[in-house]
């Protein structure tokens, strides 16, 4: 960039001045080493080089914008350590608008709680899982890829930090922070050596020897709240439901439960009980679902949030109840027939169900149908993790993809401005992370501009 300046600032008059922009903020956050600017000049040239190293140099003197969130973020973590006022914190985090710096705020926390002792850290864990309501899985997931780019130097400050993260990403894998195959989505070289497969190590042992109830004690007992509590009265209180049927109890029994945060889990746990029931239990769980959403007691986000990943876990629900998809779906149309979800959400569940029961397969016959599903979910959820995910799980050869690509592209044509803009961006993640080539997009735009005229 630094070289091509020259040529730029014909078409760009200002290209100088927003190369001072993004570099001070690139250095800022520690993605270039400061040491960089010392090469500036000989890139950009002996007129702007020394402009542009003085400008990044006096920005850097200043507060950016994610110094800014940082201490914000800080601030709210501080004062929540000491009060323990969940919901409080939750507001607090909402009203700081981090925007697509979410991850930055999840650093914040783990760096925070890792300076001080087991109960700040349990603490911290308790409120990375009420956070799903504020920052999307994206931010999450790259709070914690950074938290391991930069394990080395946090460990300078903090000698256990290692250890300390082992215990974080264990912990915010049984909490359905992090998928259970967080690490099979980490750039390899983070965990290959050092510090970085020695947590990758620390995690597996956890998951595999220690099992989710161990691993909610992660922190120690002195430092261990409600969250297994909790489980177990959700458990409870959805078995004592189907029993007694009373809708006033059940509403009375989770606002007590005092966990807003935690209402996909007990969505998550109604659908299971009742999909494992049959159709009359189906019809029970949507009354109460009904009952809770008009009660304030749970909101939309903790039902969309619950019945995802419901629908995610299917493939193994469907061993021990083989209707489990036909039950699933008939959850899906009552929600959409009681008006407590969308015909969008209503239809991405649907196609995933009908996905789980079939098992995963892509070819030519089912690319279209699987490109709406793409373009559904991603709409919904908006995580390209999640799809991508989906799509390395098909393994579907290059020209199928190609074939998906355009589909996805022609979907984009009918959308809104903004949903086009989204699904472009899509596709270019989905070729980062490795699920579409760049040339199976390549294929599917070339195909899109010969129909352009149709």
């Amino acid at each position: 960039l630094l070289r091509r300046l020259g040529d730029l600032s014909l078409d760009v008059p200002k290209a100088a001045e927003y190369a001072v922009e993004v570099l001070a903020h690139l250095v800022e956050d520690k993605t270039l080493p400061e040491a960089f600017l010392d090469s500036v000049v000989a890139l950009a040239g002996p007129d702007a080089g020394p402009r542009i190293v003085e400008g990044v140099r006096g920005q850097l003197k200043l507060p950016l914008q994610v110094t800014v969130l940082k201490a914000q973020a800080k601030s709210v973590f501080a004062e929540y350590f000491v009060a323990g006022d969940l919901d409080e914190a939750l507001r607090r985090l909402e009203e700081l608008h981090a925007g697509r710096a979410g991850h930055v705020v999840v650093k914040a926390l783990i760096v925070s709680a890792a300076e001080r002792k087991s109960r700040e850290c349990e603490m911290a864990s308790v409120l990375l899982s009420a956070m799903t309501k504020v920052y999307g899985s994206e931010h999450l997931f790259e709070g914690f890829i950074r938290l391991l780019r930069s394990v080395d130097d946090l460990a300078l400050d903090t000698p256990a930090m290692a250890s300390i993260l082992t215990n974080f990403i264990a912990r915010a894998i049984v909490d359905d922070v992090l998928p259970p195959c967080f690490f099979s989505l980490v750039p390899g070289k983070l965990v290959t050596t050092g510090r970085g497969k020695e947590i990758q190590c620390g995690v597996r042992a956890l998951l595999e020897l220690q099992g989710s109830s161990r691993i909610m004690n992660v922190w120690g007992s002195g430092a261990k709240q409600t969250m297994e509590e909790l489980r177990e009265s959700v458990r409870m209180l959805v078995d004592e439901y189907f029993v007694s049927g009373d809708v006033g109890e059940a509403v009375g029994c989770v606002r007590e439960l005092g966990a807003p945060h935690y209402g996909h889990h007990i969505i998550k746990s109604l659908i299971y009980k009742a999909v494992e029931s049959g159709e009359e239990q189906v019809r029970k769980s949507i009354v109460l679902v009904k009952a809770l959403l008009a009660g304030d007691v749970l909101d939309h986000l903790q039902l969309t949030t619950g019945m995802m990943r419901a629908v995610q876990a299917l493939p193994d629900l469907s061993l021990d109840v083989p209707d489990a998809a036909k039950r699933l779906r008939m959850v899906a149309d009552l929600l959409a027939f009681e008006q407590l979800a969308s015909p969008a959400f209503e239809s991405a569940v649907q196609i995933r169900a009908r996905q789980a029961a079939r098992g995963p397969r892509l070819d030519a016959g089912n690319v279209e149908e699987k490109a709406r599903e793409v373009v559904e979910e991603f709409l919904l959820s908006d995580s390209s993790r999640e799809v991508s995910d989906m799509l390395q799980e098909l393994a579907a050869p290059e020209e199928v993809l190609a074939q998906l690509a355009l589909h996805v592209l022609l979907a984009a044509m009918d959308k809104t401005e903004r949903e086009r803009a989204a699904l472009a961006g899509l596709l270019s993640s989905l070729c980062v992370r490795g699920a579409l080539e760049a040339s199976s997009v390549e294929a599917g735009a070339e195909v899109l501009l010969r129909r352009l005229g149709d």
